[in-house]
């Protein structure tokens, strides 16, 4: 029995059941796990072409013998690409079953999913199957799982969740579009791209074997682009919080969150000459631009901002194929200080997720307004309304 009393006991069941019923109604890390898995995949098996049976067993990658020359941005990408991986598993997977367990199930499930893309790998002849990216990969996702189970059930993840919850729609509403956010950064994180942008220019990369850069007037043409790239996505964070202030606020946050990562990758990734070729007077001109107009449109009920932020998803789409040029890939990679190795595939990475995020977010907020029109979120408060 328990010596504090019966009313306590009972207290004590209540409240466990209510936080066991918020853990479980949350479906965030699940949604933000299927897409960084989508990403992995994509990185692993791209370009999809050339597919051709091996002349050797399919398994025969586990028996070579391991390189003699390793490259670190290969060694450190390959391990920490499984990291968030087996971090995400782990937390969605602990609030039902013990943390050491989560753990064992997340590495398996790394483990397993790299074992499968490196033996499909066999049969991409550009691509290169290793035991050594199998043990990383799996290393890798121990180590997000171990950091899952040590932070896991700590007050910042519980106050995550919950400002997630005064934030943002409700979570089967809002949660597949904060894992669209999540995988929007993975946009940002090519350094020799300008900021708010897919594709460089040619006269805004240093001329390869030199270091110059060529001198230019004023892009308008970039500039609209930049902004037109902020404005979908300011409107497509806009379209998912419960109050205006909140969105303005978020806004904001995820375009310093962006020059942030660009900042960061750019000192660690690219020459020194080279280092901010992602600023320009184009790119801050755009941005300026276009978090104003996303600010104004704030105003404006859910509905409007939704339908304008399709549109503009649509016009960003649009202009990425009739408008930017992509440069050569290898021209492209001239401003990265390692060698190729993996470049070429997380540079593509990049890009290509950029090309396709556009059309992803339209249709996810093209479902919002179904919702909208039959009065499903009208329960939220503003939500289901007005963006207050």
């Amino acid at each position: 029995m328990n010596p504090a009393g019966p009313d306590t006991e009972v207290v004590t069941h209540v409240v466990t059941d209510f936080r066991l019923a918020q853990a479980r109604e949350s479906r965030l890390a699940w949604y933000f796990a299927g897409a960084y898995l989508l990403v992995i995949v994509y990185a692993s098996l791209s370009p999809f072409s050339g597919w051709a049976t091996p002349g050797v067993p399919p398994l025969a990658f586990l028996d070579e013998p391991w390189p003699r020359r390793w490259q670190r941005f290969d060694l450190l990408i390959n391990g920490a690409a499984y990291l968030p991986l087996g971090l995400l598993l782990t937390l969605a997977t602990m609030r039902w079953i013990r943390p050491l367990l989560a753990v064992l199930l997340a590495t398996l499930a790394g483990s397993a999913l790299s074992f499968g893309l490196e033996t499909a790998q066999m049969y991409l002849p550009g691509r290169v199957a290793s035991s050594v990216d199998l043990i990383l990969n799996t290393v890798g996702t121990l180590l997000g799982a171990l950091l899952a189970a040590r932070t896991g059930r700590m007050p910042l993840w519980a106050r995550v969740r919950d400002l997630r919850r005064r934030w943002c729609l409700p979570g089967r509403v809002a949660e597949p579009g904060l894992a669209l956010v999540a995988l929007w950064f993975l946009t940002q994180l090519d350094p020799s791209l300008p900021l708010m942008s897919v594709r460089a220019l040619p006269d805004t990369v240093p001329i390869p074997g030199t270091g110059f850069i060529p001198p230019r007037g004023f892009s308008v043409g970039s500039a609209v682009a930049v902004a037109v790239n902020t404005l979908a996505i300011g409107l497509f964070v806009m379209a998912l919080m419960r109050k205006r202030w909140h969105a303005l606020v978020a806004m904001l946050s995820l375009l310093a969150m962006a020059a942030a990562i660009k900042f960061g990758a750019g000192l660690a990734m690219l020459r020194s000459e080279a280092a901010f070729i992602w600023l320009s007077d184009e790119v801050l001109a755009g941005m300026g631009a276009g978090a104003l107009l996303a600010a104004v449109m704030i105003a404006l009920p859910r509905m409007a901002v939704t339908g304008a932020a399709i549109f503009v998803l649509f016009v960003s789409f649009l202009s990425i194929h009739l408008y930017e040029n992509p440069l050569p890939p290898l021209e492209a990679l001239w401003p990265f200080r390692w060698n190729y190795g993996q470049l070429l595939n997380y540079t593509g990475l990049a890009r290509t997720m950029a090309e396709l995020w556009p059309l992803a977010a339209a249709w996810y907020l093209f479902r919002m307004r179904r919702l909208l029109r039959r009065d499903v979120l009208a329960g939220a408060g503003p939500a289901g309304g007005r963006v207050r």
